[in-house]
């Protein structure tokens, strides 16, 4: 990889272009497209030279310093052993906002933003907001940046994801009340809400063989597997049950092949208006169901 510079002690100027085919040839991962090659190369640059698109076209001549030649033949190596971009850069993007992301938290997805998205443009705004298993926070960030006088508490189990959640709601400068807990065996704090929104754990352990190395190799387990795929929804629906106050709404991202049996538990719990969702990829991605007759606000 150090053929991608004359000298790694020495400054470099050359076209964009030229700079983006060589990191593009010397990526020996399993990409399908050139295209594909291309945008991580661009958010290689644009996180270590602060590229613009317009800047491909211009094709100024950048200048690369020692520090940056090493910056990006690190950042080679690591995406050759599969990291997620993300993790290599330090960052993504969620909703318009730029999040901190590092392995302590799992990297957004398209899919999640997608019915983050369809709630806010759905919903009448609620009064209070309760993220379960926050990670990078970009649920509670994004649904207080939509409604602002909306009081937002997020909770994990992790305090390292917490630590990210906080840096990122501070650098936005977004109100999240962050809070460290095990749902599965501690009580909520005796308040009610009047939308409880959860990305949980749900993919099965029968399902792993079926990820990308980057995902099992790299992101939190914790965030992501159980034995049991309904585990984390039979408990966050009987909380839900708990703390919604009167008409509260349930948003819950779930495992595309448990979409029914999430249902038949909503059900059982007296939920009523429940309506089950299919993402852009035409698989069912999240459900929403209305709390009746329950607490008064």
């Amino acid at each position: 990889m150090r053929l991608l510079f004359n000298s790694a002690s020495s400054v470099v100027s050359m076209p964009l272009r030229t700079l983006s085919d060589l990191l593009c040839q010397a990526l020996a991962l399993p990409i399908p497209n050139l295209l594909e090659c291309r945008a991580i190369v661009q958010q290689l640059l644009g996180a270590y030279l602060q590229v613009e698109l317009e800047d491909y076209i211009i094709n100024p001549l950048c200048t690369i310093s020692p520090t940056l030649q090493k910056k990006f033949l690190d950042a080679v190596s690591r995406l050759n052993k599969h990291e997620p971009i993300q993790y290599v850069i330090g960052a993504t993007y969620f909703a318009g906002n730029r999040l901190k992301v590092t392995p302590a938290v799992l990297i957004p997805r398209p899919e999640t933003e997608e019915w983050v998205t369809f709630l806010m443009h759905q919903l009448a705004p609620p009064t209070s907001i309760l993220d379960i298993g926050t990670g990078s926070g970009c649920i509670a960030i994004t649904l207080k940046q939509h409604f602002p006088q909306a009081a937002v508490d997020a909770i994990d189990i992790s305090k390292e994801a917490l630590a990210i959640a906080a840096y990122n709601a501070a650098q936005l400068g977004v109100a999240v009340h962050f809070i460290e807990m095990d749902i599965l065996n501690e009580p909520l704090p005796a308040t009610h809400w009047s939308l409880i929104v959860s990305n949980p754990p749900y993919v099965r352990m029968q399902e792993q063989s079926f990820m990308h190395a980057n995902v099992l190799d790299y992101e939190p387990h914790l965030a992501l597997f159980v034995h049991d795929g309904l585990l984390f929804y039979r408990r966050i629906i009987q909380l839900a049950v708990r703390h919604l106050r009167l008409n509260g709404i349930l948003c819950l991202e779930i495992n595309e092949a448990l979409g029914e049996k999430i249902v038949d538990l909503l059900y059982r719990a007296n939920f009523k208006q429940i309506c089950l969702y299919k993402d852009m990829h035409q698989k069912e991605r999240w459900v929403i169901a209305v709390l009746e007759g329950r607490h008064g606000s």
